[in-house]
Order: C-alpha cells, then sequence, then structure tokens
C-alpha cells in the first residue's frame, strides 16, 4: 500500500506538484499584473516582428511594419499579400514560461539552471523569429499553404526545439540524487 508520505518522496509526484503550482502561479501573475498593466505582450509582439524584418532585410527582401490594434504586422514591400499578424497567442511568451517551469521544477542543480534558462529562451525567440519569417515567404509566394504551416508545421518546429532542450537538459544537467 502507497501511503501519503511515500508518494509525496515520489520524484515524479515532487516535479507534478511543483510545475503545476508554478504554472498556476504564472497564470494568477500572467493574467492579473503581466496582461492588466504592462505592454509586454506588445513589446514582444514587435520585438519579433522587428527582428524578423531585420533578418529578412539581410537577405535583401524588403517588408515594413504596420501596427493593427495589439498585433504587429509584417508584410512584404510591394506584394499584394496580406501580412504575418503577431499576437500575444503567437510571440512565444507562454512558451518561455512552460520552458523555464520545467527546467525549474526539473532536479538538478541550480547554478546550471540560471544559465541554462535564458539560453533555451534565447534560442526559442530565434526560432519564433525563423518561423515569422517562414510564414512571410510562404504567405507571399504560395499563400494556399500559410495556414497549415503556420498550425501545423511551425508549432511542431517550436514544440520540437522545447522538448529537445528539456531532452538535453534531463540527459546533461539534472541529477535526480542531488537537489542543490
Amino acid at each position: 500500500m502507497i501511503t501519503e508520505k511515500k508518494l509525496l518522496k515520489n520524484k515524479a509526484i515532487q516535479f507534478i506538484l511543483l510545475a503545476g503550482g508554478l504554472y498556476v502561479l504564472w497564470l494568477l501573475l500572467y493574467f492579473f499584473i503581466i496582461k492588466g498593466y504592462t505592454d509586454w505582450d506588445y513589446q514582444l509582439n514587435y520585438n519579433i516582428v522587428s527582428l524578423t524584418q531585420s533578418f529578412l532585410n539581410w537577405f535583401s527582401v524588403p517588408t515594413y511594419i504596420d501596427i493593427e490594434s495589439d498585433h504587429v504586422v509584417l508584410f512584404m514591400d510591394g506584394m499584394n499579400f496580406r501580412g504575418i499578424w503577431v499576437g500575444d497567442e503567437c510571440n512565444g511568451f507562454k512558451l518561455f514560461s512552460i520552458f523555464s517551469i520545467f527546467i525549474i521544477a526539473f532536479p538538478g542543480n541550480y547554478k546550471k539552471k540560471l544559465w541554462f534558462i535564458p539560453m533555451g529562451l534565447l534560442i526559442v525567440h530565434v526560432a519564433n523569429i525563423l518561423r515569422v519569417a517562414a510564414l512571410v515567404m510562404i504567405g507571399n509566394y504560395y499563400p494556399e499553404f500559410l495556414d497549415f504551416n503556420h498550425l501545423y508545421t511551425f508549432t511542431i518546429f517550436v514544440y520540437g526545439i522545447i522538448f529537445l532542450l528539456w531532452y538535453w537538459f534531463a540527459k546533461k544537467y539534472s541529477n535526480s540524487e542531488q537537489e542543490s
């Protein structure tokens, strides 16, 4: 028979409880403070579009930015295209939190977590910029494939990167015997 004490000592249960608690705390913080009293989402939307524009301009792909309500839209210059809208659901902010919560809740050395989390967030952000750049190109040249790639291809791409980062941390930097 599994006792309550034994259950709470189980590493998997500890992880689920800590990650779940951190996620609930994050949601409360996000919806009651960040979303209501800051323009963090809008700034992140603009940052992604601005960096995507710089990336595409580096390859001589002319683009321009437009603001539509709380969305930032990236258009290819001179093209008859509806643009790529980046809003709060697409800016990666929630992915940043899920990634960070997983690393924080997973057993391992906190010093390693202190550098791994920012590095992982940067990688996820760059992946999101590449995703938006690809969607701009797909939307301009193959608009019939835009929705499919937005909903499936690039969702798998970004979540795949997050999964690989988690896996890398778990295999290389996590030590379930050590809880420092």
